[in-house]
């Protein structure tokens, strides 16, 4: 199997600042609509349940077809993807502008969003991992975790200085058809001088000890990734979940806290989960693999997610400075994870396991958004945050169980870190 590459650094760092881009506005107008649930429900225009639902059936539809996108991605151009993801996007966010105040039409048209995005995210991170110029690789796959954090920051900038909601859809679209337009024409001409590189062949022969005879499935079985896709879940359901209960979960426990108050203190954990992945490069970290990296974060995660049970009860400053440290922990680990998808460059299935990570961190939003807020609405903070604390060591055995099967995987198939 051949791929290419560009071999100059400045076409190089051009290419990487497209796909950064493009990608950060692309997560801009994915979360344009969690920007403008508090108006809908505000104005009347739909209930909470069902602003939920809406938001539900996104990921829901989502998470599946970033497996499929993953897959198409590593046979298939993935500027192609690109272009037909933005353009779609762009189209439903249109349509959503015309039918914003119709249950029926928004939930049909939100949920198509997410289907035609399949191949954006696993395109973007094969471009990231395989295209760039190779000394510029490691570097792409660690600035890219950043994308999704402008792109979240910029989708409520833009909400705020919007006098009406509705205008989030409309100004997404001629946004995302900005993107298709600069895309189509910068990554063609950057694709003109790319380099032919050769990868790793494989097929289903598992006769002969050589890494070169195993077939993509069986290298992701052999690596152990079902069970990081496990832990990865539960770290976007401590990441995320957290992020996007805070607010209640502040109000609700503590007197005095209004919902401007309540928003800013969130806006405190947006601002940490970057800080972590500036964490994840400090030097100590060199001397263990990205397992042990992950498990020894876990570790240091569970001191603030035991303070977290004692909500109501701590004083709320030391709450915040406790789920402040915990969101630069698990945004330390988003970069580790990334670097796992990046592992399987050589032997061409890079962008069906990063689709497929996106696809745990979508069910990761699901379970946390849904479950755990129902979970709250039913049993109260306390035993959530308890619920919370039991699952992050449940992630912390799964990743003492992986480090040696990672371990012997990279060590057989002669992969550096």
């Amino acid at each position: 199997m051949n791929r290419k590459y560009i071999e100059d650094h400045k076409k190089s760092i051009y290419l990487f600042l497209l796909v950064f881009i493009s990608y950060a506005l692309v997560y801009m107008t994915k979360n344009c609509y969690s920007a403008a649930m508090t108006s809908i429900v505000a104005e009347g225009i739909m209930t909470k349940s069902q602003t939920g639902f809406i938001a539900a059936m996104f990921y829901l539809v989502y998470a599946p077809f970033q497996i499929i996108g993953g897959i198409l991605s590593d046979k298939y151009d993935p500027g192609k993807l690109i272009l037909t993801g933005v353009i779609g996007a762009g189209a439903a966010n249109l349509l959503v502008y015309f039918f914003s105040t119709n249950y029926i039409a928004m939930t049909i048209i939100w949920s198509l969003n997410a289907a035609v995005q399949f191949g954006i995210w696993p395109s973007i991170f094969r471009i990231t991992a395989t295209e760039l110029s190779p000394e510029h690789r490691n570097r792409g796959v660690f600035f890219i975790s950043f994308a999704s954090t402008v792109g979240l920051l910029l989708s409520y900038i833009t909400a705020s200085l919007i006098s009406q909601w509705e205008y989030n859809f409309l100004i997404s679209a001629i946004v995302l058809f900005c993107i298709a337009a600069a895309f189509f024409f910068i990554y063609r001409s950057i694709k003109k001088d790319m380099t032919v590189q050769e990868t790793l062949t494989y097929t289903n022969d598992t006769s002969s000890s050589s890494p070169k005879q195993y077939s993509s499935l069986r290298v992701m079985i052999i690596s152990g990734l079902p069970l990081i896709f496990i832990i990865y879940i539960i770290q976007n359901i401590i990441n995320l979940g957290i992020k996007a209960l805070a607010p209640v979960m502040f109000m609700e426990s503590y007197a005095n806290v209004s919902p401007a108050l309540a928003n800013i203190f969130n806006t405190i954990l947006i601002v940490a989960a970057p800080l972590g992945m500036a964490v994840s490069r400090i030097r100590f970290l060199n001397r263990f693999n990205l397992m042990q990296k992950i498990t020894l974060f876990f570790i240091a995660a569970l001191p603030f997610l035991i303070a977290m049970t004692f909500i109501g009860k701590i004083g709320l400053i030391w709450l915040i400075l406790s789920l402040t440290l915990l969101m630069v922990i698990t945004g330390a680990m988003t970069v580790f994870f990334s670097f796992v998808s990046k592992a399987f460059e050589k032997f061409g299935c890079v962008a069906t396991v990063s689709g497929s990570m996106n696809c745990m961190a979508s069910l990761g939003i699901v379970i946390s958004n849904y479950v755990f807020a129902k979970l709250a609405d039913s049993f109260g903070w306390g035993f959530t945050t308890q619920c919370l604390l039991g699952i992050a060591i449940a992630a912390l055995i799964l990743g003492i169980i992986v480090i040696p099967i990672w371990k012997r995987f990279m060590t057989k198939m002669d992969i550096e870190e």
